[in-house]
């Protein structure tokens, strides 16, 4: 093939297009054009199976080439969609949860803006191009030699191979800053080996190796306490053989808890229910990429999600320790309801994997007042009380986990069921409709408790309400919302967006109501709750008694970089692909980065402690064992 003629190719064309993509997606995800870094590290490998394309097609040729120019800007199109609600760069593991995007699509419909189609807009190049060559009677060159692409494959697949080799054990901590930094395809590969032994996806620098043991008193020391006996701890047994109700309520931060705006509370009920119960306001939420189904793995386990993958699609052959196991010893009969379909993040084979007796899904629940993404709260208290009535008198202990809906992104619900009376400003907003949905699931929810007092359920229950997760986030907030909010609490910092209720009441029991402030996160859930049910757990978990231990280590690994962590008197996030090493105050919410001339010297210690508990709990997931 002549020079004259190999610059006319189709290779020569596509690569073109595709490294111009290449560019755009890198400067809408990190800010920055980097010219040989994108060559080196992304057009690479698209640069090999084309020379693939020119070895071994002729008449589909061009076919193939337009195909995967389309492939990748639907799949850069995503990158880009998924990092704005999410805010965080997809792998690999996201892509396999696509079926689950209706759940979500109204959402993302909103974050959807022109520029994001930048993407196709060659396509109406392309065919204007070849219009004009078919007129012409002119045409790109299709030939092949394999005298110019054979030894031109082997030295990209040796310069592929070296980089990756170079870059095969490093960790990642945080995909974004890795993809910033070595490629997001060069990511992809590196995850897919490290997916070979799965210790090393979050491979971790602390002191304690995988041939020790590790007893909860190693995991409680490693937090800064003195551990003490489970059956020691205060107020052991408070609750015991009592039944057990949790409701986990979709999208709700702890904010809204005893706010009021234009004299009206927003969770009235709930409001009048803390009074008389333990209220952890320092809590906050830990999900991976599962989010609400990793809240409930979070809830029934205190074992840590997996960060990057759904905990419900990666589960192991053996059975976890969980909380239905635990009482399940104590004879408690364990169910779990929530009005979706039961394939959605996998549930059906993750309720059976918690060692939930039965669950009750959308087959259960029906289609009747669908508000969004199914059922409205309404439908799903009132029927989920229903059932509770017959388990109460077939079974002598249960436990029971409902699951709210209605409040899930992006809050609109029908205006009959708007009974908050907001100001004009908030008409339109995210924000206000974050305020109706939440008061209408607290209206739902004042109902449940009523008929559980009615039916005579509440005397003999413990009852715990918690958040699964945000729902004010991201570029779903438009500068409105932002002042809207800070207008409302004074500011909205991450920690504010993490922070989620937890409440837990024992009716008949507990006389006054009390804020308890010990930092705490949704793997502490489970040990506090078995505490006062005077339940010791046999098997290792990663979450701690809220009620006896002062400090507190927790982490997330997903929406924020792993390594991140709470330690009670900060928030330490470590640099991602867009900001440095950020540190926030706890007790007033401020970035206090400057502060510390190294900050990452001067954190040193926690951030390792926090990579030693992902081991130890990645391992136990693992294996089923504390056994190291």
């Amino acid at each position: 093939m002549k020079i004259n003629e190999f610059f006319k190719s189709y290779f020569i064309l596509f690569s073109i297009i595709i490294y111009l993509k290449f560019i755009i997606l890198r400067y809408s995800l990190f800010e920055e054009v980097a010219l040989l870094h994108i060559f080196s590290n992304e057009l690479i490998y698209i640069l090999i199976l084309f020379i693939v394309y020119e070895l071994l097609l002729k008449k589909t040729k061009l076919i193939a080439y337009l195909t995967t120019n389309f492939i990748l800007s639907l799949l850069f199109f995503g990158i880009i969609v998924y990092e704005k609600y999410f805010q965080t760069i997809p792998t690999y593991f996201d892509f396999e949860q696509i079926n689950q995007i209706g759940s979500v699509s109204d959402s993302i419909f909103i974050l959807v803006s022109p520029v994001d189609f930048v993407y196709f807009f060659d396509f109406i190049l392309l065919f204007i191009l070849f219009f004009i060559l078919s007129k012409t009677k002119n045409s790109l060159n299709s030939k092949s030699s394999k005298k110019l692409w054979t030894p031109l494959l082997v030295v990209l697949i040796l310069i592929a191979s070296f980089k990756l080799n170079f870059i095969k054990d490093e960790q990642i901590l945080d995909v974004g800053l890795f993809a910033k930094n070595n490629g997001y395809i060069n990511t992809q590969i590196i995850q897919a080996y490290s997916e070979t032994a799965f210790a090393k996806t979050n491979k971790l620098i602390a002191s304690t190796s995988n041939d020790e043991e590790v007893s909860q008193k190693d995991i409680i020391r490693l937090k800064g306490n003195q551990p003490v006996p489970f059956e020691e701890h205060d107020q052991f047994g408070l609750a015991k053989e009592k039944d057990l109700i949790i409701l986990q309520i979709e999208s709700m931060q702890d904010f809204a808890i005893n706010l009021e705006i234009a004299g009206q509370e927003i969770t009235p009920n709930i409001n009048e229910w803390v009074k008389n119960s333990y209220y952890f306001s320092n809590v906050y939420q830990q999900i991976g990429a599962g989010n609400t189904s990793d809240a409930e793995f979070l809830m029934n386990s205190s074992i840590y999600p997996l960060g990057n993958r759904a905990v419900s699609n990666n589960l192991p052959d053996h059975e976890i320790p969980s909380l239905p196991r635990i009482l399940a010893d104590e004879s408690y009969y364990a169910a779990t309801f929530h009005a979706d379909d039961i394939d959605y993040w996998n549930r059906i084979e993750l309720y059976p994997a918690l060692g939930f007796n039965d669950y009750y899904d959308i087959d259960f629940f029906g289609d009747q007042d669908i508000i969004g993404i199914g059922p409205s709260d309404e439908v799903l208290f009132d029927k989920s009380l229903e059932k509770l009535i017959e388990i109460d008198q077939e079974y002598e202990n249960y436990y029971t986990m409902i699951n709210s809906m209605t409040s899930h992104t992006p809050f609109e619900i029908p205006e009959e069921k708007q009974m908050l009376d907001l100001p004009a400003e908030y008409d339109d907003t995210l924000f206000g409709n974050y305020l109706q949905s939440i008061h209408y699931t607290d209206y739902t929810i004042g109902k449940f408790f009523s008929g559980l007092k009615e039916k005579g359920l509440w005397e003999n229950s413990i009852i715990a309400l918690y958040g699964d997760h945000s729902g004010l986030h991201g570029q779903l907030l438009t500068d409105k919302d932002v002042e809207l909010l800070r207008g409302v609490l004074g500011s909205y910092s991450l920690m504010q967006r993490f922070n989620i209720p937890f409440i837990i009441d024992i009716p008949g029991v507990i006389d006054k109501g009390r804020e308890i402030n010990n930092l705490g996160g949704q793997i502490d859930m489970m040990p506090t709750i078995l505490n006062l049910m005077g339940v010791k757990p046999e098997k290792v978990y990663f979450g701690q008694n809220l009620l006896q231990y002062e400090k507190n280590l927790i982490g997330m690994r997903y929406y924020l970089p792993a390594g991140s962590f709470f330690n009670g008197d900060v928030l330490y996030i470590t640099e991602s692909s867009k900001r440095d090493i950020r540190i926030y105050d706890m007790k007033n919410y401020k970035k206090i980065d400057d502060q510390f001339e190294n900050p990452r010297e001067y954190f040193d210690e926690d951030f390792r402690k926090m990579l030693q508990l992902y081991n130890w709990s990645d391992y136990v997931f693992q294996e089923g064992t504390s056994e190291f």
